[in-house]
């Protein structure tokens, strides 16, 4: 063999790992609003990905909400109901549909 027993290596490239300002940050958020399905054109054009820009929409998002004082988006209360007293059988036979009733909070 007439390769020494220790080799050294050298990094050149440490990665690729982009600092976003965060006036560029909301510059891009709002160009990915700017249109329906946008997020995946935005971030090719920005040489991100889908879900990094997909992140910071859902940070802004919430954001929003958090400093305009409406709660954040959650699950409703839901209250059932007691079934009706039977009625008789009608004539013909009914096919449930299996509709669901749900009633807000402004009476909806």
């Amino acid at each position: 063999m007439d390769r020494p027993q220790v080799m050294t290596l050298d990094v050149v490239d440490t990665g690729w790992r982009r600092r976003w300002t965060d006036a560029e940050k909301q510059r891009i958020i709002e160009e990915s609003f700017a249109a329906p399905r946008q997020v995946a054109a935005t971030a090719r054009r920005h040489g991100m990905s889908r879900s990094l820009l997909t992140t910071w929409r859902r940070l802004h998002r919430q954001d929003l909400l958090s400093r305009a004082g409406t709660p954040a988006p959650g699950f409703a209360s839901v209250t059932l109901a007691p079934d009706p007293p039977p009625t008789p059988a009608p004539r013909f036979p009914v096919v449930d549909c299996g509709r669901v009733e749900i009633v807000l909070r402004n009476d909806r």
